[in-house]
């Protein structure tokens, strides 16, 4: 993939991370593998990407300020900054 697919990928993932962070059901957080499996109970929007996308995705989040992350608890949550 060139350069460009690569920049316009990315930016489509950031996309939905931002729409599954916004969702009310992640109004306290999101765990990373809540962004690509979701339950039947689930309302919020998957994330359709490959598991490194999505991490590389969620780090210019974070450097970005859009996201933030907790790694105090057994595992990080993402949360809409």
């Amino acid at each position: 993939m060139d350069n460009a697919g690569g920049t316009a990928e990315i930016e489509k993932v950031k996309g939905q991370i931002l729409a599954a962070l916004s969702h009310p059901e992640a109004e306290e957080g999101l765990y990373f593998r809540n962004f690509y499996h979701l339950h039947e109970e689930d309302e919020r929007p998957q994330v359709c990407a490959e598991q490194i996308a999505i991490l590389d995705a969620l780090k210019e989040l974070i450097a970005d300020g859009k996201v933030r992350l907790d790694e105090t608890g057994d595992e990080a949550i993402f949360f809409l900054n």
